[in-house]
C-alpha cells in the first residue's frame, strides 16, 4: 500500500509540475517584475448643454380631396365642357351646265379599297348649288379625318369622286376641298 501512496504522490507532483511548465510555456508566468493592478472606472461623459435648434417642418402639400357625388367635381373655367367641334370649310366644284352634283362629307371610311363611305358618320349631305360653298359643320371630338364624296349625275351616269382631309389640315386656317 506504500508504494501505492508513493505512486500517487510521484503522480500528483508530476501533473504540478506539468502544469507549471505549460503555464509558464503559454506566457501565463508574470513578466519577470511586479505586477501593478490597476483598478479602471468607467464614467458615462457629462452631456455638454446645447442649444435646441428649432426646425420648421415643411408643410406637406394638402391632397387633392376625391370626388364621390357630381356636386364634388371641380373643373378648371377653360375647360369646355363640349364632345364636338366647329369647322369652317371650303368646297370648290367647277358646275358644267345643268349638271347636278350632290356632296356628302363623313368622319368615316367604310371600305378604303373600294373607296367606300360610312354614310352614319357624314356630317353634312346636300346638293352642291354653287362653284364655291362655304359650309359651317360641327364634328365629333374624335373626327380625325374628313372624307368627302360628289356624286356627279350627268345623262343617267353617277360618277364618285372622293377626297380626304386629315386632322393636320383640319386644323388649318381655312381647311378646303376643291374638285
Amino acid at each position: 500500500m506504500n508504494k501505492l501512496i508513493n505512486l500517487n504522490n510521484i503522480l500528483s507532483s508530476g501533473l504540478l509540475v506539468l502544469s507549471s511548465s505549460l503555464l509558464v510555456a503559454c506566457g501565463g508566468g508574470g513578466g519577470g517584475g511586479e505586477t501593478e493592478v490597476v483598478e479602471t472606472v468607467e464614467t458615462e461623459p457629462s452631456p455638454e448643454p446645447t442649444t435646441p435648434v428649432e426646425t420648421v417642418p415643411e408643410p406637406s402639400p394638402e391632397p387633392t380631396p376625391i370626388a364621390t357625388s357630381l356636386e364634388e367635381v371641380q373643373v378648371a373655367e377653360s375647360f369646355i365642357f363640349s364632345n364636338q367641334q366647329d369647322l369652317a370649310l371650303q368646297v370648290s366644284y367647277p358646275l358644267v351646265g345643268d349638271e347636278r352634283a350632290y356632296l356628302n362629307i363623313c368622319t368615316q371610311w367604310k371600305d378604303l379599297e373600294q373607296q367606300s363611305i360610312e354614310y352614319s358618320s357624314c356630317v353634312w349631305r346636300g346638293q352642291i348649288s354653287q362653284p364655291q360653298m362655304a359650309l359651317d359643320i360641327t364634328l365629333p371630338a374624335h373626327a380625325s379625318t374628313l372624307v368627302a364624296e360628289v356624286w356627279q349625275l350627268s345623262s343617267g351616269n353617277v360618277t364618285r369622286v372622293h377626297q380626304e382631309l386629315s386632322l393636320a389640315e383640319l386644323s388649318a386656317a381655312a381647311p378646303s376641298f376643291s374638285f
